[in-house]
């Protein structure tokens, strides 16, 4: 207590305090106090300096009592893409006695050191709102168009609040934080500059066709026939080995699920620069290969999720808390999403994607979920498949983002098709 009395007491902190307040109006106001004095001619003009220097101390004055009292409250989307603009909706609650005049607000990204190169906003609402009168207990909005650059979970900037009063002479400058995040989302691809993209977009939408249109009648077991039962199928291999006729038993999955990770472990390729001006480098620590590599991914699983394909998405890194379709088997996490719904939980989920290694990468693979010949699994990743041991997985599509066009066919690009892991047991088609 003694020691906050004596800063509030310190001639310094009052010192900056008051050089950083002043306006234009009051340099111009103490310049003329000064040339008042008519130092030149010895003869002062105590009635102007008595008014400039009256005006000045009552002026500073009122603008320290007059200062507002202001809660702030944003309204922003629960996920954004990266580089793309969004607008915040600003709230300001007067919670003070006296009423807040001549207001100038805004958000302000340089107040934190690591939103600085983050954060855009754009020219149009750089310029703060002028808002003119908040009456105690009232709230005034506002709008702000902003742009945030990296991907991630991100701390929304404090709002800046100016109080000009009285006659713009002095300025109380108070930031607020809101306590509001937003989720950051991998940027949007762009489909036709991506010439990767395309195959990995026509494989992904074969296993699409493929799931909606092929038989979803899955074998749970064998039964002896009764009189009266309807048959399906025989089971021939038992019936000539028990003596007695035996049926098999299918049932119907009501939908089909498809397991997606992203491999994010670095190849070695992945050195090499990107062309692609989409792709420039923000930082000097930015991972080049793995932007481009999870905006891919986010692309494929949006197309899956629109071919009303239901995706379980494995996430070995952390999650946004804020995602509630979270599922944990041990300690692999997994985000599920019906199909022909919303993607955002998906894409929300790799906004804190981080590179993994080798072994855990391999881990991941083996600790999939599995269900016999009901599991489809697919991996974007920046290796090729040969570098992974993919033994004992069925029916896996590895998508290697580096694949490179073989030959042109009519300057159309021909890549290597996606390696599909074939070594799981064969299924009998029903009759």
């Amino acid at each position: 207590m003694v020691l906050k009395a004596l800063r509030w007491f310190n001639p310094i902190s009052w010192w900056l305090a008051l050089r950083r307040s002043l306006t234009g109006g009051s340099v111009t106001l103490l310049l003329i106090g000064i040339v008042s004095l008519n130092i030149v001619w010895g003869y002062p003009w105590m009635g102007m300096f008595a008014s400039c220097f009256a005006m000045f101390v009552v002026g500073w004055g009122i603008n320290r009592v007059m200062s507002p009292r202001l809660k702030a409250t944003l309204d922003v989307p629960l996920a954004v893409r990266a580089g793309e603009d969004f607008v915040a909706r600003v709230s300001l609650i007067h919670q003070g006695r006296l009423p807040a005049l001549s207001l100038y607000v805004g958000l302000d990204p340089n107040r934190r050191k690591s939103s600085r190169g983050d954060l855009e906003i754009t020219v149009d609402a750089s310029a703060k709102e002028w808002i003119p009168e908040i009456a105690p207990g009232e709230t005034a909005t506002t709008n702000q168009s902003l742009t945030f650059l990296r991907r991630g979970v991100h701390v929304m900037p404090p709002v800046r609040v100016e109080s000009l009063f009285p006659f713009h002479l002095f300025r109380s400058t108070q930031w607020i934080d809101s306590g509001e995040s937003m989720v950051i989302t991998p940027r949007r691809l762009d489909w036709d500059s991506d010439v990767s993209w395309q195959v990995i977009h026509a494989s992904l939408r074969g296993l699409a066709v493929g799931l909606s249109q092929g038989d979803h009648q899955h074998y749970v077991g064998s039964r002896e026939y009764r009189a009266g039962m309807p048959v399906r199928r025989w089971d021939f291999a038992s019936w000539a080995r028990l003596g007695k006729p035996i049926l098999r038993e299918f049932n119907s999955a009501a939908k089909q699920t498809v397991t997606v990770f992203i491999d994010t472990t670095p190849g070695e390729a992945d050195a090499r620069a990107i062309s692609a001006s989409r792709w420039r480098r923000l930082s000097a620590d930015e991972d080049v290969s793995l932007e481009r590599l999870l905006s891919i991914a986010s692309a494929g699983l949006e197309t899956l999720v629109g071919a009303n394909v239901q995706v379980r998405l494995v996430v070995p890194w952390q999650a946004p808390s804020v995602i509630q379709s979270q599922e944990r088997n041990g300690k692999l996490r997994s985000v599920l999403c019906e199909g022909a719904s919303d993607p955002t939980p998906l894409l929300m989920a790799l906004a804190e994607a981080e590179p993994v290694d080798e072994a855990t990468a391999q881990e991941v693979l083996h600790a999939m979920p599995q269900a016999g010949g009901t599991f489809h699994g697919v991996v974007f990743s920046r290796r090729a498949s040969d570098d992974v041991d993919l033994s004992g997985l069925p029916d896996l599509m590895w998508l290697n983002i580096n694949s490179e066009p073989r030959e042109e066919f009519s300057n159309v690009p021909v890549f290597n098709p996606p390696v599909t892991n074939t070594n799981r047991p064969p299924t009998e088609t029903l009759a």
